[in-house]
C-alpha cells in the first residue's frame, strides 16, 4: 500500500516537534545506597548522627540505608532511640556486622534486630544484651535492674516479631545474655544472610523482597547502585572524639595540669586558659557519659601530690603516690560494666608515663626557680654592692642598682667608698664597706 505524502510529512513533523514540546524521556533512575558506620560505644551523639543519616537518605530517595556495625554496645537509652528511628524510617535499613572479627553486642544487638534486613560477615558475633547499671554492683536480686531487663526484653520481643524473627531468642539475649556467631544467628533465624563484604551483601539483597513494619512488601532493586558514604560534619567529629573514654581521661588530667601551672607561674595565662577549656569540655562529656566522680577526685589528688613534692622533701614518695592516683583515677573514671567505656590498659600506661614525665619536668623547673636567690623587692637588695655618694657618719646616701638610697653604716665611711647592703630597714639601707664595688 502506497502511503500518501501528506501523511508521511505529518508523521515526520510530529517526530521532530514532540521532543521539543514535552522534552526528552527521563533516564532510568540509578538506585542509591547511603552507608553509615557505627564503631565504638553507642551514646546519644550516635543517635543524633544516625538521625541525620536517615534524613539525608530520605531526602535523596535512597533505595537503602546500610548501617555497618562494629560495637561493644553502650547506653541503653541511646540504643532505644536508634531502634525507634529504624522502625519509623520510610527508607529500608539493613544492619550489617562487619568486618571479620567484629561484633554487635549489647546495644548493637538491638540495632541489628530492629533493621529491615539483618546481615553479618563471617567470624562475627552478636547478642549479650543484658542491661547493666553504670557504677552499680549489678546483683541478681537488684529490683531496678530486673525491671530494666524486663522492659528491654519486651522491646526486643516486639521488634523481633515486627521483623519476623524469633522473639524468644531476642528475649534470651537480654535476660540470659546469650550470644551467637554469625553462622549460629543465621541458623536460628536472628539474621537474614551472611555476606563476605559490602558488595556481596548488595548483590544478595538485589531483588530480595522485604516486609516493612506497616505490613507492606518491598522488592529491593540495587543492581549497579551508587554507594554514598555518610560523612560527619565537624561538630559531629568533635563530639565523637571528645566522647572517647581515653580522650576524656586526658582532658581531665590536662585541665588539672594547666590550672596547676597557672597557680605556680601566675600571669602565664595560656596554661590556665587551656586548663579551663579542657575542664569545660570534660564537663560537657560528663553530661553524656557516666563518670565516676570518685575517680575524678583521684586525678585531682594526684596533681596535688605533685605540687606538694615542691614544698615537702619526700624523696620521690609524693611523686609515686601522684602517679598511682593518676593511673587509678583514669582506670576507674568510667564504669567497667558498661560495654566499651573502660579505658584500655594498653593505652593507659603510656599516657600515665607521659603525663608523669610532663608533671615531673614542670615540678623540677618550679623547684629550681624557687631555689634561686630573690632578685626583686626588699629581699633582692640584700647582698648588692654600690658606692657611698656622701659621707656616712653614720648616715648618708648611697648609689645601689641604679638608684640613690638613704643608708646607715656601722662606722664612718668617706664618700665614694664601696659598700654592700646587709639589711633593709623600711626605706633605709644598712651597709658595710667592701673591697669590690659591684657584683
Amino acid at each position: 500500500m502506497r502511503r500518501r505524502p501528506g501523511v508521511t510529512f505529518a508523521l515526520l513533523s510530529a517526530a521532530l516537534v514532540m521532543p521539543l514540546i514535552f522534552g526528552e524521556l527521563p533516564a532510568e533512575r540509578v538506585p542509591l545506597v547511603r552507608v553509615h558506620r557505627i564503631d565504638g560505644v553507642i551514646h546519644p551523639v550516635t543517635a543524633a548522627i544516625l538521625e541525620r543519616a536517615l534524613t539525608k537518605a530520605n531526602e535523596e530517595r535512597a533505595s537503602l540505608l546500610l548501617l555497618e556495625l562494629d560495637t561493644p554496645g553502650g547506653m541503653v537509652d541511646a540504643a532505644e532511640k536508634i531502634v525507634q528511628q529504624i522502625l519509623a524510617s520510610p527508607i529500608p535499613v539493613c544492619a550489617y556486622v562487619s568486618p571479620r572479627g567484629g561484633h554487635a553486642a549489647s546495644a548493637g544487638f538491638m540495632l541489628l534486630l530492629a533493621a529491615d534486613v539483618a546481615a553479618m560477615a563471617p567470624v562475627t558475633r552478636t547478642g549479650a544484651a543484658h542491661p547493666v547499671t553504670a557504677g552499680g554492683e549489678n546483683k541478681e536480686d537488684d529490683l531496678l535492674l530486673k525491671k530494666a531487663a524486663q522492659d528491654l526484653a519486651a522491646l526486643m520481643r516486639s521488634a523481633a516479631r515486627q521483623r519476623g524473627r524469633p522473639a524468644e531468642l531476642a528475649e534470651a539475649a537480654v535476660l540470659e545474655a546469650r550470644s551467637w556467631s554469625a553462622e549460629e544467628a543465621l541458623e536460628v533465624g536472628l539474621i537474614d544472610l551472611i555476606a563476605e563484604d559490602r558488595q556481596q551483601l548488595l548483590d544478595k539483597l538485589d531483588g530480595r523482597t522485604i516486609k516493612r513494619v506497616d505490613g507492606s512488601e518491598l522488592t529491593l532493586a540495587l543492581a549497579e547502585a551508587e554507594i554514598v558514604i555518610h560523612s560527619l560534619d565537624w561538630i559531629e567529629e568533635f563530639k565523637n572524639v571528645v566522647l572517647h573514654p581515653m580522650v576524656m581521661s586526658l582532658l581531665l588530667a590536662l585541665a588539672a595540669l594547666g590550672i596547676y601551672i597557672e597557680f605556680t607561674h601566675p600571669g602565664l595565662i595560656l596554661p590556665g586558659g587551656v586548663g579551663v577549656i579542657c575542664l569545660l569540655i570534660f564537663l560537657y562529656g560528663a553530661q553524656i557519659l557516666p563518670v565516676n566522680y570518685f575517680a575524678a577526685g583521684l586525678l585531682v589528688v594526684g596533681i596535688i601530690l605533685f605540687v606538694l613534692e615542691i614544698k615537702v622533701t619526700s624523696y620521690g614518695m609524693l611523686t609515686i603516690g601522684g602517679a598511682a592516683c593518676l593511673g587509678l583515677g583514669m582506670w576507674l573514671l568510667f564504669p567497667g560494666n558498661v560495654p566499651g567505656l573502660r579505658v584500655s590498659p594498653g593505652l593507659l600506661l603510656p599516657l600515665i608515663v607521659t603525663l608523669v614525665a610532663l608533671v615531673a619536668a614542670v615540678t623540677f623547673i618550679v623547684a629550681r626557680t624557687m631555689a634561686k636567690p630573690v632578685t626583686t623587692g626588699r629581699e633582692g637588695l640584700i647582698g648588692l654592692t654600690g658606692r657611698a655618694t656622701s659621707e656616712l657618719a653614720p648616715e648618708g646616701t648611697v648609689f645601689v642598682r641604679g638608684e640613690y638610697w638613704r643608708a646607715r653604716a656601722t662606722t664612718t665611711l668617706a664618700a665614694d667608698t664601696p659598700v654592700r647592703v646587709v639589711a633593709v630597714d623600711g626605706l633605709v639601707l644598712r651597709v658595710e664597706p667592701v673591697d669590690s664595688p659591684y657584683r
